[in-house]
C-alpha cells in the first residue's frame, strides 16, 4: 500500500503534537523526585498536562515553597525554565 504524500505530511503534523519522549521522562523523573505531600506536583501536573506557556503563582507561595522545600522548588522553577513556561508573580 502507497501512502500519499498528503498523508505524509498530516502524519507529520500529527507527530508534532506529541510531546517528545524525553520530555514526558523529564517530567515523569521530577515528579517521582518531589515530596509526595507538596503541592508543587500539582503544579507540575497542571502545567504538563495543560501545555500552559505560563503560570500564575502568588509571591507566598513561592516564599512559601523556599522555606519548605527549597530543593524542590528549585528543581520546579528548572523544569519550568527548560520548558519556556513564564512565572507571573502576583
Amino acid at each position: 500500500m502507497e501512502i500519499s504524500r498528503s498523508q505524509e505530511q498530516h502524519n507529520d503534523s500529527l507527530d508534532s503534537l506529541d510531546p517528545p519522549a524525553s520530555d514526558a521522562t523529564d517530567t515523569a523523573r521530577l515528579l517521582a523526585e518531589l515530596n509526595p505531600h507538596s503541592d508543587l506536583i500539582w503544579l507540575v501536573e497542571r502545567v504538563s498536562r495543560a501545555k500552559l506557556p505560563w503560570v500564575v503563582i502568588p509571591d507566598t507561595a513561592i516564599t512559601r515553597w523556599q522555606a519548605r522545600d527549597p530543593a524542590g522548588w528549585e528543581q520546579v522553577s528548572k523544569w519550568l525554565a527548560v520548558n519556556a513556561v513564564t512565572i507571573v508573580r502576583i
